[in-house]
């Protein structure tokens, strides 16, 4: 049986063809099916010219399934249901299981082992399990949180180059950046495009490589943008730990401490990987972030790229894995 990983995210939608022995095929990429920003109709055309694109590659044979990674899917119920339908009638007679990217993100970044994982693209959100237990922290949205994601970066690099101008930072390599990208006359020009633009998540997102290369170049205001990007990101996982990690270890400690005279075992680390658009600043985020990661944690590269994730959990949901 082969594969098609579908993976929803806020800036595009790709789509991967696996072998029976999970090795990519061809790997293509669409305009993001994320029902608030291609709305429904346009979610469901995405998702079915991709299913359709990728039968008609001629790779997946006549036995396949599909694992479908949707941002926003499980946040409302008309929502939900608006993605499930879609989902349904791109995916036609062939098996598919359907889950939050985040899910996805998490099944391929750790081998659907225990552990967490960061998604920071066009909006953030954090995901953990252990054992049986499993819970989600962040994506709240573009408009209300999101903090580190791209469209964050981006509000913030706007939001420094303003303070660069004026002189309540030092100037440094954003202002520049954001002038030559926005082809300012003017600096208070960055007015009229924030009226019009700043609503727009995908726009504000594309500005968020800026803050990288404005850290390379030694930009202290971009250098404290990444840091409080990984706080942030940091923070989900500290709650996640706090929620389904610790009150575990904290049992494990009290019962072999009455069971036993010997010193309770240090509980074991906790991975944690990351998926997304502004992790490709590299050590610019990584490093901030693996320094800000509560005690027990440990920042690994993702196993598996997050298409293939939703494909791991529907061979589970077939017995195949």
């Amino acid at each position: 049986m082969r594969w098609l990983g579908v993976d929803g995210g806020g800036t595009k939608t790709a789509f991967t063809l696996y072998s029976e022995h999970l090795r990519p095929l061809d790997r293509f990429e669409l305009p993001t099916c994320h029902y608030a920003q291609a709305g429904y109709e346009g979610m469901r055309r995405v998702l079915e010219e991709g299913v359709h694109r990728a039968e008609n590659l001629g790779l997946l044979g006549d036995s396949w399934g599909i694992g479908f990674g949707i941002c926003g899917y499980g946040e409302g119920a008309e929502s939900s249901a608006a993605i499930e339908d879609a989902v349904r009638a791109a995916a036609g007679t062939h098996p598919f299981s359907l889950v939050n990217d985040v899910e996805s993100a998490w099944a391929a970044g750790l081998g659907m082992q225990d552990g967490i994982v960061i998604i920071a693209g066009t909006g953030s959100i954090a995901y953990g399990v252990n054992g049986d237990r499993s819970m989600r922290c962040g994506g709240w949205d573009y408009e209300l949180g999101d903090e580190g994601s791209g469209g964050w970066l981006g509000k913030e690099l706007l939001r420094a180059f303003t303070r660069q101008s004026d002189g309540r930072e030092p100037a440094g390599a954003i202002l520049e950046l954001v002038r030559r990208e926005l082809d300012l006359a003017n600096d208070f020009e960055i007015i009229g495009f924030a009226q019009e633009a700043m609503g727009d998540r995908s726009r504000i997102s594309a500005l968020a490589p800026f803050v990288g290369e404005a850290a390379r170049l030694g930009d202290q205001s971009a250098q404290r943008i990444l840091a409080r990007a990984a706080q942030e990101e940091a923070e989900m996982v500290a709650a996640i730990m706090r929620g389904i990690f610790e009150p575990a270890e904290q049992r494990e400690q009290r019962e072999s401490a009455a069971s036993s005279p010997e010193p309770a075992r240090t509980a074991p680390r906790v991975p944690v990987t990351y998926v997304g658009g502004t992790f490709k600043m590299g050590a610019a985020i990584l490093e901030p972030l693996a320094a800000a990661l509560p005690e027990r944690c440990e920042l690994v590269s993702p196993l598996h790229e997050p298409d293939l994730g939703a494909c791991l959990l529907l061979q589970r949901e077939l017995g195949l894995k």
